[in-house]
């Protein structure tokens, strides 16, 4: 079978909320070997790499009627892989598995890493619990994937209120974390 060339990503985005297979064919071919290899740099497990790109790829089926990109499909799908990485750190403890057993001096690096990330997890639950009780309320709902019709809907307010929140939410997020702005891409999603 041979897959459909989609020229652009609205072309795509239009198919996929229309249950066309052929669009998710062409994602999954097109995305599948460049997605599996970040996830796998970060997470050093084949299982685990596996998980996450199945999990992505399932979401993104499932999700196919109501997504909202605002960017580029490609870097919607690795915004979405660095936070199933996070995801799967947490889930599995890893961790608790790398403070508890310290790594060799040659992955020094990555320790390095590891503890900055750590940094940068606390400021970020320190900066989330600083936002306004609405604000972060609306935030949290954004981050499991509801779109801003969603919530107005769940919460009896306008659209324009979900975004004016969403826009405070990510400038004081950013402001709390400017010091981390390296690592910050795997915190704070990329939401307008």
């Amino acid at each position: 079978m041979q897959i459909k060339i989609f020229d652009t990503d609205q072309e795509i985005l239009t198919s996929l909320a229309a249950s066309d297979a052929r669009a998710f064919d062409f994602l999954y071919q097109k995305f599948y070997s460049k997605l599996y290899a970040a996830a796998y740099k970060r997470l050093q497990n084949r299982e685990l790499t596996e998980e996450v790109i199945q999990d992505l790829f399932i979401s993104l089926w499932e999700r196919r009627k109501k997504l909202e990109i605002n960017t580029t499909i490609e870097a919607y799908l690795f915004s979405s892989v660095k936070y199933l990485v996070i995801a799967q750190y947490k889930k599995n403890n890893l961790f608790e598995q790398y403070s508890n057993n310290p790594l060799p001096s040659e992955d020094s690096n990555f320790t390095e890493q590891m503890v900055a990330f750590d940094e940068l997890n606390e400021a970020y639950q320190q900066a989330l619990q600083a936002l306004p009780e609405r604000c972060r309320e609306i935030f949290l709902m954004k981050r499991t994937g509801l779109s801003q019709r969603e919530i107005s809907e769940r919460l009896d307010i306008s659209e324009k209120t979900v975004e004016n929140q969403m826009t405070k939410a990510l400038k004081i997020l950013r402001e709390a974390l400017s010091d981390y702005t390296a690592l910050s891409i795997f915190l704070i999603p990329v939401l307008h």
